[in-house]
């Protein structure tokens, strides 16, 4: 109820979700957190509710199929490149690093986006049924 609170706004709230999505999806290297925290302060309008129950939704059990899924939608992507190295580990690495970043980043602009609009349909028809109700 307090995240629906009758001063925040469905868009703040769902901009609020969406970019803790969009943090909670890419590799943040233990920084989800202080990013998060930093983000909150240069958007000071979006929900800071909505913005961390992203980041708890989006835990490391849910976090794990979706990284596999970005490098293989990386991969798809980029098949058609081909990879010319002078030394296999390096190569092997930039390539496998390449795929997983396209892959992921994609992938986290599809959800930040798509739970963007969810969130904020929900939050207004919410709204709407608690201001029907207490009037």
């Amino acid at each position: 109820k307090e995240v629906l609170g009758i001063k925040t706004s469905p868009h703040s709230i769902a901009l609020g979700f969406a970019i803790g999505t969009f943090i909670a999806i890419i590799p943040t290297f233990g920084f989800t957190y202080l990013i998060a925290t930093i983000v909150m302060l240069v958007y000071a309008k979006e929900s800071k509710l909505a913005l961390f129950g992203a980041l708890l939704l989006w835990n490391p059990f849910v976090l794990f199929p979706l990284y596999t899924l970005s490098y293989r939608f990386g991969d798809f992507i980029l098949s058609g490149f081909p990879e010319v190295y002078p030394l296999q580990a390096i190569g092997q690495f930039r390539y496998t690093t390449l795929r997983f970043l396209v892959g992921n980043f994609i992938i986290a602009v599809f959800f930040s986006v798509t739970s963007y609009f969810i969130l904020r349909k929900l939050v207004s028809y919410s709204k709407k049924q608690t201001f029907k109700s207490s009037s």
